[in-house]
């Protein structure tokens, strides 16, 4: 009876023993492949954890060699790690983020003054409310000489409809026409696609140039890419938005350039247009205003939401 029971205790500790397996690790940060110090690593399902270290590393004792650990920080995201037998392991966590657009349910109202051939104007600018991942925008802008001179701007915007932490992508279409001291008219339709990658924007897409001449016994239409480059800057209160594209359609040439400036309270805008003999630098301001549907009125009055 007494081997027996010391038999039992043997196994037990010994049990015991080897089911109290150690792990060492390092954690890494996907930002800049650096140690992360103070993640938490826990062995799922239990209370037995450890904190990283200043270079991020870790020891960590383990009831089985196949556990799974579960590693986390503030601001990252949590990843678990299968061991299978494994006792030094490696993890890198990537950056957990949540992107907030404000730029849903708007009315912009614009007053547009040209310096060249077009000087008064106006614009306005409509934001639909959010649907699946991005924004719906539609705006038209027109100016004119009173006279002659008649310069129309359209556009359908679909933005961020696919983003990430630092990357989204924006679909549009763009109208602009103009009539010109009798000399001509264009219409010029295009799809365009902009990249955004962090602070900086590539504008890729087709456009088509229908092109009158009052003189001219053929109306002249021409398809040609767009290219363009873009970049924000971010300066304070300030947000600065340049960009730049242009369409070669042979014998024609469609360039367009502006510098937007966003506030608190208003944006400020410098766009300079230029397609054959007619070119325009305008300067515009805008005021943006918000709006509720029915159903989130109705929310805010029974929540006394103000």
């Amino acid at each position: 009876m007494l081997r027996l029971l010391i038999f039992l205790f043997l196994f037990i500790t010994t049990s015991l023993c080897f089911s109290q397996v150690e792990i060492k690790g390092r954690v890494f940060s996907n930002e800049d492949d650096e140690g992360l110090p103070g993640a938490n690593v826990v062995e799922k399902g239990t209370n037995k954890g450890a904190l990283t270290d200043m270079d991020g590393n870790f020891t960590i004792t383990v009831s089985n060699p196949n556990s799974t650990l579960e590693i986390s920080f503030i601001g990252f995201i949590t990843k678990e790690y299968k061991l299978n037998g494994e006792d030094s392991i490696t993890m890198t966590l990537k950056v957990d983020c949540i992107r907030d657009y404000f730029d849903t349910q708007s009315l912009t109202f614009y007053a547009l003054s040209g310096v060249i051939n077009t000087p008064i104007g106006g614009k306005m600018d409509f934001a639909f409310p959010a649907f699946s991942r991005g924004t719906l925008i539609s705006g038209i802008g027109y100016q004119t000489n009173f006279e002659e001179n008649e310069f129309l701007n359209a556009k359908v915007e679909y933005r961020h409809f696919i983003f990430n932490c630092d990357f989204d992508i924006d679909a549009n279409w763009y109208l602009r026409k103009v009539s010109f001291n009798s000399e001509f008219e264009s219409m010029t339709n295009s799809i365009e696609t902009n990249f955004n990658y962090n602070n900086f924007r590539i504008i890729t897409g087709y456009s088509h140039l229908r092109f009158d001449e009052p003189g001219s016994a053929q109306i002249r239409n021409y398809s040609a890419p767009v290219v363009g480059l873009g970049s924000w800057i971010y300066t304070g209160p300030i947000h600065i938005l340049i960009t730049g594209k242009t369409a070669l359609y042979g014998k024609e040439t469609e360039l367009i350039g502006q510098a937007t400036f966003y506030t608190k309270y208003v944006e400020v805008f410098f766009n300079y247009y230029q397609i054959n003999s007619y070119s325009e630098f305008t300067i515009g301001i805008g005021k943006e205003i918000g709006y509720w549907l029915k159903s989130q009125k109705e929310f805010k009055k029974q929540n006394n939401i103000h």
